[in-house]
């Protein structure tokens, strides 16, 4: 029966050591102990072929452990485990005599495989020295032999024994050479071993391709250490001084050895560059300006360099063991890791973390997935970069990037303005100096209404963007009529630059009966005005501008204005829509078509463009049809009864409280106007009056004040809030915890103010 092969377990957690006795115990005597002191005690009693065992253990490491048994007993075949070893580690367990090194997990493959490969080794390993010591004993007997037959063939004989036992010295030299993996260690060991063991005079390895200047004879032999048919150097050995020759046999065998000794420098030197890999790795790890941070399947922290350090104000020692999630968001950190996949092996997001000393810092984070041979995930990398100030200064950038949009926006509404207010004034004038002519005042009347009224749409697109005023309800429209008056207010221009230009424009018009849209038609007028002068200034030689409408019968209207102009090549084509781009210089302010791109997408439709150089270009419009708005009251069918009441009319303005007073006396009202909150505050009394109408930005006693105390004195009193600001949602909020259900936004229109004050006196 065949001994059974004993192995030993030396591990200091037992889910490991226990895992191992289990796969093992079927085919191996197996033996387990929790410390490398208690490894140390068993090998006297247990004799173990194989030991297994963890490199870091607690009191005395796996290293320390396998020196002392390799002392105890160099046969002894020593595997080493690790989970995150580092080379250093492994490479000095492997110089002091380890067989091989199993890396956590592995598989039972991986662990068969290097058990048969140990014991086979271990076997072999006692057999040679087994040999060793059997051609030990025989040069021993035949050295006995030599002295009974010293007489007859003492030389003859003894030089015969001792070639013997040279040849048996070399071959155990070829096998020992190929572990050894240091350079230096490896020509020192072959040297000192061949004018020890084989008792040469001087022996050399000599490095690089020139064959050194040694004379081979009979006493003297040189032999080219070859790979891959490059000659890497050469072994030289020298008898001379002591006159021994070297027979060809021997020759040969260093020939042999020489072969061996190539494969080992070829080792050597790859042991090398993967030692200069390493070490050039951890150099850009430690002097890299982003954290790098490696972890393991449980997200513990494994590695942790210096920028890690720098960023999160914690050090190696204190990181390493530690949960990522320490440093990194966990839920962000989380959703990150579940993304990663063998299709994305990378994922990048960025986070905010809390700052060591207060405050926060933005950080940008790349997570990689590290795979195993098995491809399963074993950890991840985690690259972070502190953006904090990056974004401060993208942030800066930003806001000054807002602020030159401010002014450029400025400047568009000045220029607006100033063509309204230039439109006013001039008709105010020409009516001033004929007030007898009725034509020229009803058209002056007319122009500055239609003026004030697209001012006032301005300003109300305004404060609706800014949120200052809630957004105006759609009616149903008729874009068919729509067009028509964005024609009539363009007119005087195209006709006025064709007769300055000497060119001529023709306007043709195709606008068959449509559905109604739900929209407002201000701001759809203001869309096809902008549509309309930009064909016309894409027309500087003349053309035939087109604007025809057309029902597509799926619910959807559109309307198409087209020019015969210079067209725009596609670079221009892409960015129309764009905020401030403009290709009229400083005649244009870019906000016109993307003011129109807005309005259109509030409106539920949408705008395209369709253009080619020196062709023209075409704008599709396209919106949802609608019926009239649900809900809306029907109309009285007879005359609504008009209710008057006592009003106080309360403005620091005294321009605006002539006009709205002259309004509410024109209704029929009791008007009390007075000039600031203070004088209101002093002139209400309870029962005085039923309505309070007051401005809200006024110095002094301000609107909100004139409310709060006229509240105190009679908290039923209805009020309405008049103001040219706006109206944050806070503001309107406000409005309601006082009790004010009514505002206005100026300019307001008479009917608007009529309206109002007919629902507050209803309540």
């Amino acid at each position: 029966m065949i001994e059974r092969a004993h192995i030993l377990v030396v591990d200091d957690e037992v889910g490991p050591r226990e895992s191992l006795r289990m796969l093992l115990k079927p085919n191996y005597d197996v033996l387990t102990v929790d410390s490398g002191e208690a490894a140390l005690q068993e090998l006297g009693r247990f004799h173990p072929d194989l030991v297994f065992m963890d490199i870091k253990m607690p009191s005395m490491d796996g290293v320390e452990v396998l020196r002392r048994m390799k002392a105890n007993d160099p046969a002894i075949e020593v595997v080493m485990i690790t989970a995150y070893a580092s080379l250093d580690t492994v490479k000095h367990a492997l110089t002091h005599g380890a067989f091989e090194y199993l890396i956590k997990p592995f598989s039972r493959k991986d662990l068969e495989e290097t058990v048969n490969r140990a014991l086979l080794r271990r076997q072999a390993e006692i057999g040679r020295r087994g040999q060793l010591a059997m051609l030990a004993q025989e040069m021993r007997e035949l050295t006995a032999k030599t002295r009974e037959l010293e007489e007859a063939a003492r030389r003859e004989v003894a030089e015969q024994c001792l070639r013997v036992v040279q040849l048996s010295i070399l071959r155990e030299i070829s096998r020992g050479i190929l572990g050894q993996l240091d350079l230096s260690q490896l020509t020192e060991s072959i040297t000192q071993s061949l004018r020890v063991g084989l008792g040469y005079d001087e022996v050399a390895i000599h490095f690089g391709g020139e064959r050194p200047a040694v004379d081979d004879g009979p006493t003297a032999a040189t032999c080219p250490i070859r790979s891959a048919g490059a000659v890497l150097g050469y072994l030289t050995v020298n008898n001379r001084p002591s006159a021994r020759a070297i027979d060809p046999r021997e020759h040969e065998l260093l020939e042999m050895l020489s072969e061996y000794l190539a494969i080992a420098i070829q080792n050597s030197r790859l042991y090398g560059q993967i030692a200069e890999t390493k070490q050039s790795l951890e150099q850009l790890i430690r002097s890299a300006g982003e954290a790098i941070i490696s972890v393991d399947r449980s997200d513990r922290i494994l590695a942790w360099n210096p920028a890690a350090e720098r960023i999160f104000a914690a050090s190696e020692a204190e990181m390493l063991g530690t949960p990522i999630t320490g440093v990194l968001p966990e839920a962000s950190y989380r959703q990150a890791k579940a993304a990663l996949s063998a299709e994305r092996p990378v994922h990048s997001y960025e986070a905010r973390a809390p700052r060591r000393g207060g405050g926060e810092m933005e950080l940008a984070v790349t997570l990689s997935a590290l795979r195993g041979g098995n491809g399963q995930v074993e950890g991840i990398l985690a690259i972070v970069r502190d953006v904090t100030s990056q974004r401060e200064l993208e942030a800066q950038m930003l806001q000054s990037e807002k602020l030159t949009a401010l002014g450029q926006l400025a400047g568009g509404i000045a220029h607006d303005f100033n063509n309204l207010l230039q439109a006013i004034l001039g008709y105010a004038e020409l009516m001033a100096r004929n007030p007898d002519r009725k034509d020229l005042v009803r058209r002056g009347l007319e122009v500055i209404e239609r003026a004030a009224s697209d001012g006032s749409e301005t300003v109300r697109r305004i404060q609706e963007f800014a949120r200052l005023r809630p957004i105006e309800a759609f009616t149903s429209v008729d874009l068919n009529q729509v067009i028509g008056e964005a024609v009539a207010i363009t007119r005087p221009r195209w006709e006025q630059q064709a007769a300055h230009l000497g060119i001529r424009l023709e306007l043709v018009l195709d606008l068959p009966p449509l559905p109604l849209v739900l929209g407002r038609p201000a701001a759809l007028s203001e869309v096809f005005t902008n549509l309309i002068l930009n064909a016309i200034d894409a027309m500087p030689n003349g053309g035939v501008l087109r604007i025809s409408t057309a029902d597509e019968g799926t619910d959807w209207v559109a309307v198409e204005v087209s020019d015969t102009g210079t067209g725009m090549p596609e670079e221009v084509r892409r960015r129309i829509f764009d905020p401030f781009y403009t290709t009229k210089g400083e005649a244009g302010t870019g906000l016109g078509l993307s003011v129109s791109y807005s309005i259109i997408k509030n409106h539920g439709g949408e705008i395209r463009v369709e253009s080619q150089v020196g062709r023209g270009t075409s704008f599709t419009v396209r919106l949802p049809t609608s019926q009239a708005p649900e809900g809306e009251p029907p109309r009285p069918e007879g005359p609504e009864r008009q209710r008057q009441g006592r009003i106080l009319l309360i403005d620091n303005e005294p321009q605006v409280l002539a006009v709205l007073c002259e309004m509410l006396v024109e209704a029929g009202h009791a008007v009390t106007p007075t000039v600031g909150g203070a004088d209101a505050v002093a002139a209400y009394a309870p029962g005085k009056f039923d309505l309070v109408v007051s401005n809200i930005g006024m110095p002094g006693v301000n609107g909100w004040e004139v409310a709060e105390r006229v509240r105190a004195m009679d908290p039923n009193v209805p009020m309405i809030f008049v103001t040219g600001w706006g109206l944050t949602e806070k503001d309107r909020e406000r409005c309601r915890t006082l009790g004010v259900r009514h505002w206005l936004f100026k300019p307001v229109k008479p009917a608007e103010l009529h309206r109002t004050v007919q629902d507050a006196l209803a309540h």
